[in-house]
């Protein structure tokens, strides 16, 4: 049985992953593409593919790290490093890359009152979304 902390982990994780896969997509159509090969697909299609992969907290939920991805680019490609480089660099500049670089190796814990404001951070700018779309 999983524990609460790990249940507001993955919940923390599904509002993050939806939330970068509507975050550049068309209010309206839901259409959005994949950062690296340019699939257009609608956002519910595409993941939330990490820049810098890894499942370590310190860049899990970061932003500037995750943007939708196809899944032929996400996993069957490995995250498709060149291409998604290029859009890093052309989107934030190497001073962003460098620190998410350094962030990797940083070590970072979420508590359970730190996963329940990052849910409701999220959740937040969901409403957001999705008011822009009505």
């Amino acid at each position: 049985m999983k524990s609460k902390k790990q249940k507001l982990k993955d919940k923390a994780w599904k509002l993050f992953s939806e939330y970068i896969r509507r975050r550049d997509a068309n209010p309206l159509t839901g259409q959005t593409s994949c950062v690296t090969c340019g699939k257009r697909a609608h956002w519910k299609e595409l993941q939330a593919g990490h820049f810098i992969a890894g499942r370590r907290l310190s860049i899990l939920f970061d932003f500037r790290n995750c943007h939708a991805q196809c899944y032929g680019c996400n996993v069957g490609q490995c995250g498709q490093y060149v291409d998604y480089f290029i859009y890093m660099e052309d989107r934030y500049g190497r001073k962003i890359i460098n620190e998410l670089r350094r962030l990797k190796h940083e070590s970072r814990k979420y508590s359970i009152g730190d996963y329940e404001e990052l849910i409701q951070e999220l959740q937040e700018k969901l409403d957001n979304l999705e008011n822009m779309s009505a």
